[in-house]
């Protein structure tokens, strides 16, 4: 797996956390959090919460499934990035300054208010 991939990978389960967090148990919800909003690494957080490395490895694993399954069956975070692309199309179209495509931006604008 290339260093991009881990990236994509990383913040891909860091967008799952924040949509889904609220629905894992206190400990999962620490690990992630010493993960990722306080970036230690799996042997510091193994330190903070008094297990070994390898408990945290697969604890974080585990979590990623479980948030993958989480969103399999609700689908938020597909959501949110359709909903996100057509707003950055919106702005595209918005920038420019003769805006021909008036009838596709209200379109737009609409789908987004309309699925929430």
């Amino acid at each position: 797996m290339s260093a991009e991939e881990i990236f994509e990978q990383r913040m891909r389960l860091s967008r799952l956390f924040s949509l889904y967090g609220g629905l894992l148990t206190e400990k999962q919800q620490q690990c992630l959090s010493f993960y990722f909003d306080d970036d230690l690494s799996l042997s510091e957080i193994a330190d903070e919460l008094g297990v070994s490395r390898q408990a945290v490895y697969d604890l974080l694993k585990r979590v990623e499934q479980t948030l993958e399954k989480y969103e399999s069956r609700l689908g938020l975070l597909a959501k949110k990035e359709e909903q996100e692309a057509k707003l950055q199309q919106v702005m595209e179209m918005l920038s420019n300054s003769r805006m021909t495509n008036k009838k596709l931006v209200l379109g737009l604008l609409e789908d987004i208010v309309n699925n929430n």
